[in-house]
């Protein structure tokens, strides 16, 4: 069903262990890493919790594609494990202020998004 982590250009593990050690303190314990089967362009990545499991679109995997943009990514999934769904009553809130904070840590952030919005 999924791929796992080596993709043709980029591997999500050697990815995930680089951001763990600079954001993270090395601190995360790594989920199930795999690219999508699709190159889906509205979903760039999902942190699924019920198989501990980050995907990312297959559309990231590109010579093309700036590491920066895909290490953009992976480093925002990585925060779903770190800061996780917050339920208050029926609301649930994905991206806490706590998430959103802890974002900004990101280097290069704006520059980052700016890499996908003109994939």
């Amino acid at each position: 069903l999924l791929s796992g982590p080596r993709g043709e250009h980029y591997q999500l593990d050697e990815a995930f262990e680089d951001l763990n050690f600079r954001y993270f303190h090395g601190l995360l314990a790594r989920p199930l890493l795999s690219w999508s089967r699709h190159a889906s362009r509205s979903i760039l990545g999902h942190y699924d919790p019920s198989h501990n499991a980050i995907i990312i679109s297959k559309l990231l995997d590109r010579a093309s594609v700036p590491a920066l943009a895909l290490e953009y990514v992976v480093f925002h999934e990585m925060l779903h494990l770190r800061y996780p769904v917050e339920h208050k009553g029926h609301r649930r809130r994905v991206h806490t202020r706590e998430f959103r904070e802890a974002e900004k840590s990101f280097s290069n952030l704006s520059k980052a998004k700016e890499m996908l919005r003109r994939l």
